[in-house]
């Protein structure tokens, strides 16, 4: 779906990301939350990682972005040695520039492995009428794009209530949702100055 914001187009992605120009834009990818949950005895399945990765991939291809900008939360803490790896190999076949502006999590791994080619941004990043962070914030003279809240939406049926990852526009600030499958996060609702936008199989439709 496409909307214009500043003066510029910008596409939402069904796979919970912002296309703008070359640039592709995600959040909270989370990279190695799974090891950390098992880790702690929860019995959780493998196979979050190299989803995450493929579906990162595959969206390069498709869109031809030749940069990645993450806005924060790349990893969940210190990660295993066997994930490192997995990354590495995963990074050596990607060609488009890697970018992160740090978050929460991304603090607790401060030094991520060279060989995953990632260039560390600064807390708030400028670029033409955008500027991209981690947590929301207002942006003088800027429309802002962030994640940290991992914003959802809600169908609610007869039996059942849905939850689907959502994008979030409001007044000068826009929230994306978590990149990373293996996350929730709160039921925000259209309203007054707040427009949502589920991304429900596949594809991105505004809520409400």
């Amino acid at each position: 779906m496409r909307l214009v914001l500043s003066g510029e187009s910008v596409t939402l992605l069904g796979e919970r990301a912002l296309l703008w120009n070359d640039l592709l834009v995600v959040a909270d990818v989370h990279l190695g939350k799974g090891d950390h949950f098992r880790a702690r005895g929860l019995p959780l399945p493998p196979g979050e990682l190299n989803d995450d990765l493929e579906r990162l991939a595959g969206l390069l291809l498709e869109t031809g972005a030749r940069r990645l900008r993450v806005l924060g939360d790349l990893v969940h803490g210190q990660v295993k040695p066997a994930t490192i790896a997995r990354v590495s190999e995963w990074r050596s076949g990607i060609k488009a520039k890697i970018e992160l502006v740090p978050g929460n999590h991304d603090r607790h791994a401060p030094i991520l492995p060279p060989a995953w080619g990632v260039d560390l941004l600064a807390p708030v990043v400028m670029e033409g009428p955008f500027a991209f962070a981690h947590e929301p914030r207002e942006v003088a003279g800027a429309f802002a794009w962030a994640g940290h809240v991992h914003p959802t939406v809600a169908f609610s049926g007869r039996a059942d209530r849905l939850r689907f990852p959502a994008f979030v526009v409001m007044e000068g600030v826009g929230l994306l949702p978590a990149f990373s499958r293996f996350t929730g996060g709160p039921v925000v609702r259209p309203g007054p100055g707040v427009r949502t936008f589920g991304c429900v199989e596949g594809g991105v439709e505004e809520w409400g």
